[in-house]
Parts: C-alpha cells; structure tokens; sequence
C-alpha cells in the first residue's frame, strides 16, 4: 500500500523503501519498542538472520537470492541445498522454510534418496485397513507411514501402528490433548480400543455394569445441552459428571460446562486482573 508494482518491481512512494515498500525512511518508534516487534517465540530479534528496522525485520540475503525470508526472518531455504548438487532439494522436491517436500518416489532430509521400491508397492504398504493411506494420520515415506502424533521422548504419542491405524484418542473419556486418563480407569487401550475390566461396559468403560441406567440414558444425562457428555471436560459414570481434573475447582457445573481456565492469560491471572 505504500507504492506502485512496475513490471514486478516496486516503486516506493516518499517516504518508503525495502522491496515491498515495507520500511518507512523515518521510524516514530523508540528503538527498545522497535526490538521487541521485532522478537521471534525464542525472543531473538530477527532469529539472528537480520537486522529490525523501524519494528519490521529485514532478512540477511548477501548474494541477494532471497532464501532468507518470514516476519522474523525464520525462514532459511539455504537448509535444503544439496551439499553435492547445490541444488534445492536435489531437484526432486520444493522447499518451504528450510525443509524439503520431496516428489513421489524421493525422500530424505533433502530428496537426495530414491524410492526402491515402485509407487504401487509404496502405496499398498502404507494403506490401512480402512482402505485410507497412513488412515489420514500420517504421512507415507517409501512404503513406511510417519505418524502425525509421536510422542518427544521417542514413544509413540496417542497415535501409531505400522499405518497410523491404532488412535488411543478413541480412549479417553475426557477430551482434553493432556488427559492420560484412558477407558477411564476400568480397563485396558488395545488399537484404540477399550477392554473392559469386570463389572464395567461402555466404549470407554465408563459405565458401571451395576447402574440401572443404559449406557445411553447415562451419556444422556451427562450430556445436557452439549454435544459431549460432561462438555467434553469430564467423566460420566452412571448419569453423573466428575469434572477433570479432579479437585480442580476451575472446571464445573452439572455437566462440567463451566471451564474458568478460560479467563485466564499467560501468567494464570484470571481476566489480566
């Protein structure tokens, strides 16, 4: 907005200049409010690859080519040449901030292997059960699924088997990313699926077998006008919510449909106060 596009290059107007017309000549900013518009999630101004003008970062492209770029300069596309070739990616792939997405038939960090194996058997190796690659959870490599969900140990996170077929999510009676609280406490998660211990039925295991309500009017009764029993925040066991996690009193009501973490900022103040 500040210039017009002349045969793909701009021209600034007054007061203007970068190669977008992005950095003004004159900065009403102090240089301490400048530096911190300028910090990435690690608080490095410009992640070390640039120089902040005016609260906007300019990346550091000595050769001109360009391959440094993002709001904080994040983006280093020089990671994906090919130390042999000086290509990007090999060749066999697009590179998108440092990391390579490689053609069919190519993998590696910088699309530098080939396949051995040809596309149909690639295919048929990471197609699971229900018919879908890697079960949409994963990405296929050469015949070999990487699941989206692994764990930062190194485990498997709630997601895994040879094609991303086993979700341990199924499992969980409460909907919430952290909760280990699987088939709710009375039973074992086998591929995503819950075997029960004796005296407990439900898909999650939820159901005590000595309630005289169905499994159905229980999660009925815990549902109350959300789509999930308990809102999603809580276990039901025989029409009854315990909210999650237990003796959190932010978490309540009824059908745990007050969740009060909400209003909480960053700093765990509730409202900034």
């Amino acid at each position: 907005g500040h210039g017009k596009c002349d045969c793909g290059k701009c021209k600034c107007d007054e007061g203007w200049y970068g190669e977008a017309c992005q950095y003004p000549t004159t900065c009403n900013l102090t240089r301490k409010k400048s530096n911190e518009m300028c910090k990435n999630s690690q608080d490095i101004i410009c992640s070390g690859a640039g120089t902040c003008q005016c609260g906007r970062c300019k990346c550091a492209n000595p050769e001109g080519n360009g391959l440094i770029y993002g709001k904080f300069c994040e983006c280093d596309d020089r990671e994906c040449i090919d130390d042999e070739t000086e290509e990007i990616c090999t060749g066999h792939g697009k590179c998108y901030c440092g990391n390579c997405y490689c053609e069919a038939g190519w993998h590696g960090d910088k699309c530098e292997f080939q396949c051995d194996i040809t596309p149909w058997e690639i295919k048929k190796r990471c197609t699971s059960p229900d018919g879908k690659i890697c079960s949409n959870r994963g990405t296929c490599v050469c015949g070999e699924c990487t699941c989206h969900d692994v764990d930062p140990t190194g485990d498997w996170g709630d997601i895994h088997g040879d094609t991303c077929e086993c979700d341990e999510r199924n499992c969980k009676a409460v909907y919430d990313r952290y909760s280990d609280d699987f088939c709710s406490g009375h039973g074992q998660c086998n591929c995503g699926r819950c075997d029960c211990k004796e005296g407990w039925t439900g898909k999650k295991c939820e159901h005590p077998s000595s309630c005289p309500l169905s499994v159905e009017e229980s999660a009925k009764k815990c549902q109350g006008n959300s789509n999930l029993p308990c809102s999603g925040r809580g276990r039901c066991e025989c029409g009854e919510c315990t909210c999650f996690p237990p003796g959190d009193n932010r978490v309540h009501g009824k059908n745990c449909e007050c969740d009060d973490r909400q209003c909480e900022n960053a700093d765990s103040g509730v409202c900034s106060g």
